[in-house]
């Protein structure tokens, strides 16, 4: 019996050994789960976003303190009101469409919204939705994006700057080439023609048999040359848009031009029959980007032929039309993975850029190269009739 009682009393005492470890493990277990989330609603309260819960009808259910932070209000003024209550600027129809997309659409929704005025401390958020099906509640996290959209604004404003300077440098630039093509022309050519004339005269009144024929002759090769150099340089310097002609009537001449100086090359033109007109600076710099392409062309493509391409892209409004450039070869072509830009296709891109298009570049070793612009039409850039030179 004794012994028995002994058992028992074992038997009670490693019971309460294990009752008692448990306990204390169960303690450490709960205070490391106090600990935790502890940590979690600190994160969650104090989290660089703010947290809210919204009802369909757009009223703030919870709010974390960040949240409230970027409200400017007490967690307590803010609860059951409606969220656009907290910003008098922004656009309640947006706001209630996205709200409305949000509960439409299991997946999480985003939108960048105005709130203030821009030089206000908070002037755009972002927010990103979730719903929350069996609560129907919507999850949202709003975040300021006021100086994302400044710095974005500043980014805007000195792009514009750069395409207003980097136009009036290409406008001086036409001036001074303008200016040198009149130059060469009044000044070098008169002399030109001067020393022609005098030299004709000196071959009347030479004997073929003289000393001095042959040399004659050779002055008369030699000005003829100069005459057909300069011809070039003045073409290339001023183009005949310069003087009231149109983007189709430079293209035809500078067709011409091409072979006489190029005729291993095959250059066709294909205009679109709908295109608008083209006041003169839009018209010299899609001049300009031609005769850059159509110069490397010559100089780097080895091609026996080549094509200028140029259409009218039609958007409804209020988008501007397009005009859009094609330039192609069947030359020997590069890999454009290379990043080969010689100063050809720097000059182009600069022009692209000036007036807010775009320039693609496609080509590949032994399959030509092809060169696509796209430039908006402006009002500004519209002028008077336009006809193909074909």
């Amino acid at each position: 019996m004794n012994q028995r009682n002994r058992y028992r009393r074992i038997d009670d005492y490693e019971v309460r050994s294990k009752m008692e470890m448990l306990s204390q493990l169960l303690q450490i277990q709960q205070h490391e789960l106090n600990e935790s989330r502890n940590r979690y609603a600190d994160l969650f309260e104090h989290a660089p976003v703010g947290y809210f819960t919204l009802s369909k009808a757009g009223e703030v259910l919870s709010i974390n303190q960040t949240g409230a932070t970027l409200l400017g209000k007490q967690r307590a003024q803010i609860a059951g009101k409606p969220f656009c209550s907290f910003f008098p600027h922004i656009n309640q129809q947006l706001f209630f469409d996205y709200l409305q997309e949000t509960f439409a659409n299991p997946i999480k929704t985003t939108i960048d919204l105005k709130v203030r005025d821009i030089q206000e401390e908070i002037s755009y958020i972002r927010l990103e939705s979730t719903v929350l099906s069996p609560q129907n509640i919507c999850r949202m996290m709003m975040t300021d994006i006021s100086q994302l959209q400044r710095t974005i604004k500043l980014n805007r404003d000195l792009l514009n700057e750069n395409r207003r300077l980097m136009k009036e440098l290409f406008h001086i630039q036409e001036k001074e080439r303008k200016t040198l093509a009149y130059e060469l022309h009044d000044e070098l050519g008169q002399w030109l023609t001067a020393i022609r004339i005098e030299n004709e005269f000196i071959l009347n009144c030479t004997d073929k048999s003289s000393i001095t024929f042959p040399s004659a002759q050779a002055i008369r090769e030699s000005t003829q040359k100069m005459h057909l150099v300069i011809r070039g340089m003045l073409h290339k310097l001023c183009p005949l848009l310069h003087n009231a002609v149109e983007l189709p009537d430079a293209l035809f001449e500078l067709k011409k031009q091409w072979y006489f100086s190029h005729s291993k090359t095959n250059l066709e033109f294909k205009l679109d029959d709908d295109l608008a007109p083209l006041d003169e600076q839009f018209s010299i710099i899609v001049f300009r980007l031609i005769q850059e392409g159509l110069n490397n062309i010559f100089n780097h493509a080895e091609a026996s032929w080549a094509q200028v391409s140029i259409n009218r892209e039609r958007c409804r409004d209020p988008a501007p039309d397009f005009l859009v450039v094609k330039i192609e070869d069947n030359g020997k072509g590069y890999d454009t993975s290379e990043h080969y830009d010689g100063l050809g296709l720097v000059s182009m891109r600069e022009r692209v850029v000036a007036l807010d298009g775009r320039l693609v570049v496609r080509s590949a070793h032994n399959e030509g190269t092809e060169i696509n612009i796209r430039l908006p039409i402006t009002k500004h850039n519209e002028c008077s009739h336009f006809h193909s030179p074909d």
